[in-house]
């Protein structure tokens, strides 16, 4: 009001999810699960923190072992070294990141626990919790951080749902090679 003639930009904050079906390419939504959740320490808002998988992705023993293994292999590090694939979190983890990266809440597993590096308290590997529970806090929360949370999800309209479930978000994904789920997830995300 004050200012009409003045250009804004403004972002909002996420929990952004990526749905993966049972018509997905599996490797490459691993590929892009991993990224998107661990690119810039998972510290942008556009970031992936969930992981909502049907249930034929979900029972998959190769995927789960896979995806672990894929978080795993970045290399973590300081941003002056050409190796790394994730740099340090912006500041030390406290509230709500600290409690993710520490804390599992029930029915909650580690796929892979996050570690702190014990000479950088900004430094953390990346971490997935497994078997997050609709209405949980890591579903519900706004992490910004590297965790990934994985829930399962009985089909496409269920998964939909678990995303739309949450009261903010800024990006969504779909990992389906179906056209058919494609139009379904476009019409209801």
């Amino acid at each position: 009001k004050i200012r009409p003639g003045l250009d804004l930009a403004a972002e909002t904050g996420g929990k952004n999810a990526i749905i993966v079906t049972a018509l997905a390419d599996r490797d490459l939504a691993i590929k892009d699960l991993v990224q998107s959740a661990f690119g810039h320490a998972g510290q942008k808002c556009s970031a992936a923190s969930l992981a909502i998988l049907e249930a034929e992705v979900y029972d998959d023993p190769q995927f789960r072992k896979t995806l672990a293994q894929a978080a795993a292999s970045w290399k973590v590090g300081l941003p002056w070294d050409p190796a790394t694939r994730m740099n340090p979190v912006i500041h030390e983890p406290r509230g709500v990141l600290k409690r993710a990266l520490t804390t599992l809440e029930p029915k909650e597993e580690w796929l892979l626990e996050p570690k702190q590096d014990p000479e950088n308290p900004c430094l953390w590997s990346p971490g997935i919790k497994w078997n997050v529970q609709p209405g949980s806090f890591t579903h519900m929360t706004e992490l910004f951080g590297p965790v990934l949370a994985v829930l399962r999800a009985d089909n496409l309209q269920h998964a939909i749902q678990l995303a739309n479930a949450v009261p903010f978000g800024l990006t969504s994904g779909l990992q389906s090679l179906d056209d058919r789920e494609q139009a379904i997830w476009l019409e209801q995300i």
